[in-house]
């Protein structure tokens, strides 16, 4: 196991002829290791990056729930989201009593428009039957002339 561990370029660059007779796969596999260190470095410090990110991104959100809860637990907010409870049962009421005051007058105008009607019938009805009266009284007097 211990062979496969990677061995440092300068170390490389020593082995000797009769070692490389020995372990021949060392070279190939440390050279590839070498190629792609590098690459694991750069993505290994770039994970850390965004770890870091995280974290403090995860801190300010603990912070500002520590502050909405200290916020939400103040008489004052407490007191202030109650009366606005209050408030808004209080103005859904009047909504209903507006809404059936509005349904109350328009039938409430209706009727009234429905009696003027029939009072208007009923003064042409007496004001025809007045001219009816009255020509049946002038027939009346011009036969008896």
């Amino acid at each position: 196991m211990e062979d496969l561990n990677m061995i440092p370029n300068d170390k490389c660059r020593n082995i000797n002829e009769s070692n490389l007779e020995t372990k021949p796969g060392l070279i190939v596999i440390n050279s590839y290791l070498n190629q792609i260190n590098p690459d694991l470095k750069d993505v290994q410090s770039e994970i850390k990056e965004v770890v870091g990110k995280q974290k403090s991104l995860i801190d300010a959100m603990l912070k500002e729930n520590e502050e909405l809860s200290n916020l939400l637990n103040e008489s004052e907010v407490q007191n202030m989201f109650s009366s606005i409870k209050h408030c808004h049962g209080q103005l859904v009421e009047l909504k209903k009593k507006l809404m059936f005051l509005h349904k109350k007058t328009v039938t409430l105008e209706k009727r009234a428009n429905v009696l003027r009607v029939a009072k208007q019938r009923e003064a042409l009805q007496r004001e025809h039957q007045k001219e009816s009266m009255l020509v049946r009284e002038q027939e009346l007097i011009s036969k008896q002339s």
